[in-house]
């Protein structure tokens, strides 16, 4: 592992975030690290298709809008982020478990892999050779906390490590952002919990930006050159799904708040760039 290196709290490219934390530990790295602001995507190894779908779509949204995915390489809710922000190019961060050479669960790989090769980063606060014991996971999920700008938990049963995650979070002053679900459903018990006890609920891919540029501010590539801005020439409404990746109605919702801010503006079928 001749990439493997090993940062300190007084380094220059150490998460600034875990300075938060009484103790910060040295963290074991493999890839690129990055002191930008960075947004967790937690949840349950028990999600429903629903979670899984979602969770993708989160990571691939912040990885279009710029900014780092962080989650903890599991299986479901963390695996889903972690493809969405690949899918879109964009950089994720691995915080394990384990030590940075062993990759747990073993079904995620290649996940581990394409992680590595796309610019990311595999963390851990625990030497090479570490095994994955089952009580080191509550001391990751403080990394994952720590990292993070902001936290967010799409599917939770009554237990699970996304909800430690986001209650270590909220003590060191993080937003949780939330997905509600069906009451009567197991991996939704503990978001609505959370809900109930002050976190945000956000309602799908579009609020998810939209509350994450009131908290982290204009994402990276949300500039004038950034990808998804009205050239000259102008698009039409209909092609703004497939152009932006997401549904009509997130299309529709993200082109009026370009017009309040006066990024865009409509002229009949067709959208222009606006003077903002």
């Amino acid at each position: 592992m001749n990439d493997l290196r090993v940062i300190c709290h007084d380094w220059p490219d150490y998460p600034v975030g875990l300075l938060d934390l009484e103790d910060p530990p040295p963290l074991y790295v493999l890839g690129i690290t990055t002191t930008a602001p960075a947004v967790a995507v937690v949840g349950t190894r028990k999600c429903t298709r629903y979670g899984l779908n979602l969770a993708e779509a989160f990571g691939h949204a912040l990885s279009r809008a710029g900014w780092t995915t962080v989650s903890g390489l599991a299986r479901g809710i963390d695996a889903a982020a972690h493809r969405g922000t690949l899918r879109g190019q964009g950089r994720a961060v691995a915080v394990l478990g384990s030590g940075v050479d062993v990759v747990y669960p073993v079904q995620n790989t290649d996940l581990y892999r394409a992680i590595l090769s796309g610019g990311g980063a595999i963390m851990s606060e625990y030497p090479p050779g570490t095994r994955p014991d089952r009580w080191r996971f509550p001391a990751r999920n403080r990394i994952i906390a720590g990292i993070a700008s902001a936290v967010v938990v799409v599917e939770a049963g009554e237990k699970g490590g996304a909800l430690i995650t986001a209650r270590l979070a909220a003590e060191m002053g993080r937003p949780v952002l939330v997905v509600p679900g069906d009451v009567d459903r197991p991996a939704s018990v503990g978001c609505n919990r959370l809900i109930r006890d002050g976190a945000h609920p956000i309602l799908g891919v579009e609020d998810l930006l939209c509350e994450l540029e009131l908290i982290l501010g204009r994402p990276p590539n949300n500039g004038p050159a950034a990808e998804g801005a009205i050239p000259a020439t102008g698009l039409a409404i209909d092609d703004l799904p497939s152009i932006w990746g997401c549904t009509p109605a997130e299309a529709l919702a993200r082109l009026a708040r370009m017009e309040i801010t006066g990024e865009a503006r409509r002229m009949g079928d067709v959208v222009l760039p606006g003077s903002g």
